[in-house]
């Protein structure tokens, strides 16, 4: 079934206290415009010669409230007093036996209702007219197009428009009006598309709409529902947008199984969570979550500039790495080029590009530099035989402060222990990025080079906490901003996502005491953890 457009199942759960016990308030409602005739559509239907299979159709499937089954068929609903228009293939046009072969399970039902049946029927009343070209939202919630002598690209039988009946109008058409799933449903119903649709379905959550509900009661505290109206959520919509919302156009990029295979496998292994709580569902969570959360622009907001570039749905404006941005997206290479995309299929709401390739890098979408700001005071967990100075700073090589390290006497080595969150299992470059004096004081002479040794702490698969002391002392360019590689090393176990680090780095100061060419006080803008790509 659809699954999130809230109004659809208000109409739904209505249609079943109708047929119980009609109300002038609904009637009033969906009444419409009453055109003059003393038939229903059923009965044109039934009268027609050419509707049966039609009929049969609608005999067989089922209204659901609630997400079951009830005992009213769309037949039912074409023979009260609601207002519809019926856009009705002729016999022979579609394949009547599959449909009905459907309607033979409860999730059979619930698809023929939705793909075929509400595809061809609206609330109200609308005209086949030779001057309007609009769309019309059908009971599925789909926008389709109604032209001159067409519905949905389905011409309408000569002479076979606009027959009106006391609750609606029918019109007969040449063949079925094609159902066209959009991005969510195309990726979490078509098989082809499983191995990234089975995580969508897997966060879906069917929820009650206690505006639409009718409450009969209160019993032990709890409020009690006569008609419980549902709705199914998702709370990955809230990542990737609401890319089941029929008004709006993305583009989805969508792998083939293959290529998502050998993608996914490497994912999974920088998002190595240890003997973190619920490991293994973390682990598969934010792998795909990397994974997807490039594959999906929406075209009324990040895609104005297709000739010059493209931001995916994750896009921040407030970073400053201006990471999920993607330059000439049409041109060879680009991510919507040839290059990468073999096939696309047309959605309801957008476009589905079928790839022929993985246009990523793990450095470009998730396997991100990791900075740490020394100016934040919570990632500075213990420090000794110092005074640490949190201080601002406006330049355009330097963060919005920096940490002041001044020694607590003339000749102290002072540490300092910092926390690194959300690093990945993987492979980085660690750097300390040290400023110079003249950031505090422009007209300062103090060019003396600070001299450090650096540990990194760490915890294993297995749950323990090693540390890794890097052999070499480290000195920075007193002159300039200097982002100082203290050494290489490959992370085993991350904390992205999680409240509590699993590493820490601690640099000391290493100057002797007749070591007079090094400075102690430090100006430490930030800890810097480059990715290491897998070929270096």
């Amino acid at each position: 079934m659809k699954t999130n457009h809230i109004f659809k199942y208000w109409p739904i759960a209505v249609w079943v206290a109708f047929a119980v016990a009609c109300t002038d308030t609904w009637d009033e409602h969906y009444s419409g415009e009453r055109v003059a005739s003393d038939k229903t559509l059923l009965q044109l239907v039934e009268e027609a010669g050419d509707l049966g299979d039609f009929l049969r159709v609608l005999k067989s499937t089922h209204v659901f409230s609630n997400n079951k089954p009830t005992d009213i068929t769309y037949a039912d609903l074409l023979n009260s007093d609601q207002t519809f228009t019926v856009w009705a293939p002729k016999d022979g046009t579609f394949n009547v036996d599959s449909l009905l072969a459907e309607c033979q399970t409860v999730s059979g039902d619930s698809s023929c209702g939705q793909h075929f049946v509400q595809n061809h029927i609206a609330h109200y009343v609308t005209n086949n007219s030779e001057a309007d070209t609009k769309k019309i939202i059908m009971l599925n919630s789909k926008y389709l197009d109604v032209k001159s002598g067409s519905f949905h690209g389905a011409p309408y039988v000569s002479g076979r428009s606009n027959i009106p009946a006391k609750n609606g109008l029918l019109h007969v058409l040449q063949h079925e009006a094609p159902y066209i799933y959009n991005v969510y449903e195309g990726t979490t119903s078509l098989p082809q598309f499983s191995h990234v649709g089975s995580f969508f379905k897997s966060y879906e959550k069917l929820e009650l709409d206690e505006n639409s509900s009718i409450q009969s009661g209160i019993v032990d505290g709890q409020i009690i529902y006569s008609d419980s109206v549902m709705y199914r959520s998702n709370i990955l919509f809230s990542t990737f947008e609401r890319i089941n919302e029929e008004d709006s156009s993305y583009i989805m990029l969508m792998p083939d199984a293959r290529i998502w295979k050998k993608v996914y496998e490497e994912a999974l292994g920088h998002f190595n969570y240890g003997m973190a709580n619920k490991a293994d569902s973390l682990q598969r969570y934010w792998a795909n979550v990397s994974l997807v959360r490039d594959l999906v622009y929406n075209r009324n907001v990040g895609c104005l500039h297709m000739a010059d570039s493209v931001y995916s749905t994750s896009y921040n404006i407030y970073d400053e790495e201006r990471h999920h941005i993607y330059y000439k997206p049409l041109q060879p290479g680009g991510i919507f080029s040839s290059t990468y995309v073999r096939d696309s299929m047309e959605c309801s709401n957008g476009v589905i590009y079928e790839l022929s390739d993985w246009p990523f890098t793990a450095e470009q979408i998730y396997f991100f530099p990791v900075k740490t700001e020394a100016e934040i005071e919570s990632m500075l967990m213990d420090y000794k035989l110092c005074v640490p100075s949190y201080m601002s700073a406006v330049s355009d090589s330097v963060s919005d402060g920096y940490l002041d390290i001044r020694q607590s006497s003339s000749s102290a080595n002072w540490t300092v222990d910092f926390q690194v969150p959300d690093v990945l299992s993987g492979t980085y470059d660690i750097c300390a990025v040290v400023l110079p004096k003249t950031v505090a004081n422009p007209n300062s002479r103090d060019f003396k080079p600070n001299k450090f040794k650096a540990t990194l702490t760490y915890e294993t698969p297995e749950g323990t906490r090693e540390s890794h002391a890097f052999e070499d002392d480290c000195t920075n360019d007193p002159y300039r901003v200097d982002t100082v590689l203290i050494g290489r090393f490959t992370i085993p176990v991350c904390s992205y996502g999680q409240p509590n680090a699993v590493v820490r780095l601690q640099l000391e100061c290493n100057i002797g005491r007749r070591e007079t060419q090094y400075s102690r006080e430090m100006y430490l803008d930030c800890l810097y953890f480059k990715p290491v790509k897998e070929e270096e």
